[in-house]
């Protein structure tokens, strides 16, 4: 009986070996395919450490590069639930989350971290537009499932400064803004407000389809002259855009 006593143990002792250290590497060449039919513009590089306490280098579309690390809780797998804690930091930015997969359904939360301008400018000076600032991010959630989000709720603070229209050349001064997310109907709804005025409205619909409309209280708050009859609570400025 010994030796099948002992080669159970080795058995098992094995298999414990596998699942507390699995490589993360060979669990993401399974699902490689599959993110990126989904998100064709996410990169991912040089995938390291295990698949409970890993870490990779991902870019989205010409973002700066991001080190994503991640902490993934055994416990949970057991109820079929898969509680991640996960930060991405690099040039500009730092951002936590805690986020919960099953097999239908998926939640941000908790998420809050700091965007620099100078990881907004890369992508933001293509249309004409730099920063200056910081956007604070603070105890933001989404939740969605296999089609698309069901609920959003969180605030972003912007803490001020100067905006540089490259397209005119000008610049304008603003003072700190607010972000609101939150989800309405079948739109993913970001305002961003100043003294509870809403003077920007973006709108990610389902298709991936963004719409940008600008109040005429942001012409005002710029010191930008309003076309004539127009009001600050009508959109002056309305911008379509497909993102996703």
């Amino acid at each position: 009986m010994k030796p099948l006593v002992y080669f159970f143990v080795a058995v098992v002792s094995f298999l414990v070996f596998i699942v507390v250290f699995a490589p993360a590497t060979p669990v993401w060449s399974l699902i490689r395919g599959n993110v990126h039919e989904r998100v064709p513009d996410l990169n991912v590089y040089r995938v390291s450490g295990t698949v409970w306490n890993g870490e990779s280098e991902i870019q989205f579309r010409q973002f700066p590069p991001s080190l994503l690390t991640w902490q993934l809780s055994p416990v949970d797998l057991i109820k079929g639930v898969a509680k991640i804690t996960a930060r991405a930091t690099g040039e500009g930015h730092a951002l936590e989350a805690e986020i919960t997969l099953t097999a239908s359904n998926g939640d941000i939360e908790s998420l809050h971290g700091t965007i620099n301008s100078d990881y907004i400018n890369v992508v933001s000076e293509q249309f004409g537009f730099t920063f200056s600032g910081d956007l604070e991010i603070r105890e933001l959630s989404i939740s969605a499932d296999q089609h698309w989000i069901t609920d959003a709720a969180g605030t972003a603070h912007w803490t001020g400064g100067k905006i540089l229209i490259t397209t005119l050349p000008r610049s304008i001064i603003l003072p700190p803004l607010r972000g609101l997310l939150f989800k309405q109907q079948q739109q993913l709804v970001l305002d961003i407000t100043h003294q509870q005025q809403t003077l920007i409205r973006i709108a990610l619909q389902k298709g991936g389809w963004a719409e940008v409309a600008i109040k005429g209280r942001m012409f005002d708050l710029a010191n930008l002259p309003l076309p004539g009859g127009s009001t600050l609570d009508e959109t002056i400025l309305l911008i379509e855009e497909k993102i996703l």
